[in-house]
């Protein structure tokens, strides 16, 4: 075959590779946590909380001290790998005087103490409180290790390393913006991970490489 025509034909299947790619939409994977989960209360012990309530999936409570914590938290019965997650999505209503909420996951880290949840690596979001607003998509690369969590447990931080394949479960309380003696009421209607597949950008790459080994093994043998 004619060099010419060779390259033409290179280029076509080229084309052809990034086209099928851009007109075939990414798989999307969805998974929602609807299964039997072991729910607890969320106090943090320096703050004052004049009353909680907890009504799975949700909660009520007061707070009598600025920059106080009440949620609830819930666990698995085994840990979820979330590695190929993009997102965290929570769908919810609050009441009007709910401001802030943090959403906390729990991971297992080689420092963690068996199943003691104070050891374990927390990764933390705030979420801004807007009325009317249901929906809340987390990036899940906004999620950050805050710095007590590394002085605590005596830790050098790396990076801030993140450990999505181990989740043990969530904590999710009120942020430290919320005014104390108002009622703080959350109900939750679903948490669902959601993610891209990324097995036809990974079949693309591999394609056009074949493309290019194989101008290149002609060029060298013309």
């Amino acid at each position: 075959m004619r060099k010419p025509y060779l390259r033409a034909i290179l280029l076509f299947l080229g084309v052809a590779g990034i086209a099928a790619y851009l007109l075939f939409p990414s798989k999307k994977k969805v998974e929602c946590i609807e299964k039997k989960l072991n729910f607890y209360p969320y106090v943090d012990p320096t703050s004052g909380v004049d009353n909680l309530d907890i009504e799975p999936p949700g909660f009520k409570c007061t707070l009598s001290k600025e920059g106080g914590h009440c949620g609830m938290g819930f666990s698995f019965n085994e840990t979820e790998n979330w590695n190929l997650m993009d997102f965290v999505t929570i769908d919810m209503q609050s009441s009007a005087d709910f401001e802030e909420l943090i959403v906390q996951i729990l991971t297992i880290d080689p420092h963690t103490k068996e199943t003691d949840r104070s050891t374990m690596k927390p990764l933390i979001k705030e979420l801004k409180l807007e009325q009317n607003k249901k929906r809340y998509p987390i990036p899940i690369e906004h999620f950050y290790t805050p710095d007590y969590w590394f002085e605590q447990q005596k830790v050098k931080e790396t990076n801030n390393s993140k450990r999505f394949s181990a989740v043990a479960g969530m904590e999710i309380y009120s942020g430290w913006k919320n005014k104390i003696d108002k009622s703080l009421e959350l109900k939750i209607e679903g948490i669902c991970l959601e993610g891209v597949s990324n097995t036809r950008f990974v079949i693309l790459v591999i394609y056009i490489g074949i493309l290019i080994a194989t101008a290149i093994s002609v060029r060298i043998k013309t």
